[in-house]
């Protein structure tokens, strides 16, 4: 755009309709049940003049304390906030109020107004960007960062936007969802958790679901997880995954061992004793690499980060499935408590939203070390209270044999835990809203840092 261009650009009218914010308005005034339609996603910021926000302002005002909304009532409303003569006095509010037979359209029109004032939020962003970017002591990264949370406020106001189902059609919908069920006799409904234990038990993670994963250090969470994530990404299922702790490398590592039979010290340290195990590398690499798996492994995210970054996987590669390792290590400007607790909340309603399963893997206090047999409990997840609110589903990952436990020395333990044959570890699930608790037994191959299912496999090492 040339100087010209720019000037002419100036000079136009930000994105606005007087009109149809005089027939919401209206709307308000002549029927008391038009603001139930569009309260959920409807503010006064969205009205381009500000005296149709502040009557806006008025109406909310009485609509939240269930106070009668007429031309009365908000005319009395307004004088209480010194505001008649700003919204244009008695004369407009009549005006407002025969610009309209009914509220047929509220909702209709309310989305108009919301979009408009996206619209004008965007070109607020982009002049702030231009005159920003021309500042020296402005630097890129905090340039770019300013941007990403501006532009993360307005995906927040996109997704308030959307569109709920009603009642009517759940109901509608609930036999096309049993005969689903019924056809799929007992198969997977949901993303394969890559063990077939798991899918058993849960019929594979389940769309809109929050599902938190805690265990001790070492008990080999990121393993647990990577299951999931391969299982997905080998049908085909997009996976996003933010890891602050390892890196994509470390991460690739640790695939390449739970999708192979090459143990974890060859990949990552001694490398191999025979050139000919290259050829069976190669051939892993060669498939793994096409996978549909997009990690990103920025440290100290902070929450409106993630829901940005979430949100543009989800555009960009459509994931069925988001992992999040782990809770506690999101960055933020409050204490670790308050910061956990909105991490957990918004990994929540980011599920609703993309309507995908999330999983978070947590860490636990060291109070379980106190338990009997360190048997890890939902209330030992490090700020247990807010995440066991936000969570659909929450497994302690335990294995018997981390603290020394065999099923010689300590077969109470085994009999309560109820494994059985080569299984050596366990998810305990603690908390399943739409589900049973119980416990789910596995077998955890040390040497491979894997989880598998707990029969014995014929397995060929390198």
């Amino acid at each position: 755009m040339d100087k010209n261009e720019n000037i002419l650009q100036q000079g136009k009218l930000p994105p606005q309709d007087i009109e149809i914010e005089k027939s919401v308005l209206g709307a308000f005034l002549v029927d008391v049940k038009a603001m139930d339609d569009v309260e959920g996603f409807l503010t006064e910021k969205m009205f381009y003049l500000p005296k149709h926000q502040l009557i806006f302002k008025a109406i909310k005002t009485l609509f939240g304390k269930n106070e009668p909304i007429d031309l009365r009532t908000v005319s009395y409303k307004l004088r209480e906030m010194n505001a008649i003569e700003n919204a244009g006095g008695d004369l407009y509010l009549v005006e407002l109020s025969q610009c309209v037979a009914s509220s047929a359209h509220i909702e209709r029109h309310g989305r108009i107004l919301h979009e408009l004032f996206i619209k004008r939020q965007l070109i607020s962003i982009g002049s702030k960007l231009l005159k920003d970017a021309y500042r020296e002591d402005v630097s890129t990264f905090d340039l770019l960062e300013n941007v990403g949370a501006d532009l993360s406020s307005i995906e927040d106001v996109l997704s308030s936007n959307q569109n709920s189902m009603t009642w009517e059609e759940a109901m509608l919908s609930l036999p096309k969802h049993v005969e689903r069920l019924t056809n799929n006799q007992g198969t997977v409904t949901g993303l394969p958790t890559g063990l077939s234990a798991l899918d058993k038990h849960f019929s594979g993670w389940q769309n809109t679901d929050f599902i938190v994963i805690g265990a001790d250090s070492g008990m080999g969470k990121t393993a647990f997880v990577m299951c999931s994530m391969l299982a997905a990404a080998q049908a085909g299922k997009p996976v996003g995954m933010f890891s602050m702790e390892m890196s994509v490398k470390q991460l690739a590592i640790r695939a390449t061992a739970v999708n192979s039979n090459f143990h974890m010290n060859q990949l990552m340290r001694t490398g191999f004793e025979k050139t000919s195990y290259f050829e069976t590398l190669y051939s892993v690499v060669d498939e793994m690499k096409g996978y549909p798996i997009h990690i990103d492994d920025k440290p100290a995210l902070t929450v409106p980060e993630m829901k940005r970054k979430a949100r543009a996987l989800k555009r960009k590669f459509g994931i069925k499935l988001l992992v999040i390792d782990f809770l506690q290590m999101f960055s933020g400007d409050k204490e670790t408590r308050i910061n956990v607790g909105e991490a957990a909340r918004e990994c929540k309603n980011i599920a609703k939203e993309l309507n995908i399963p999330v999983i978070g893997l947590s860490q636990i206090s060291r109070e379980v070390r106190k338990s009997k047999y360190h048997l890890p409990k939902k209330y030992h997840l490090k700020e247990a209270s807010a995440i066991e609110e936000a969570a659909d589903v929450i497994g302690m990952l335990y294995r018997p044999g981390y603290y020394g436990y065999t099923l010689g020395s300590n077969p109470d333990l085994f009999d309560e835990l109820g494994l059985m044959g080569e299984e050596n570890a366990v998810l305990m699930v603690e908390k399943n809203r739409n589900g049973s608790l119980g416990n789910v037994g596995l077998r955890y191959v040390e040497d491979k840092t894997k989880y598998v299912d707990g029969y014995v496999e014929q397995e060929m090492s390198y």
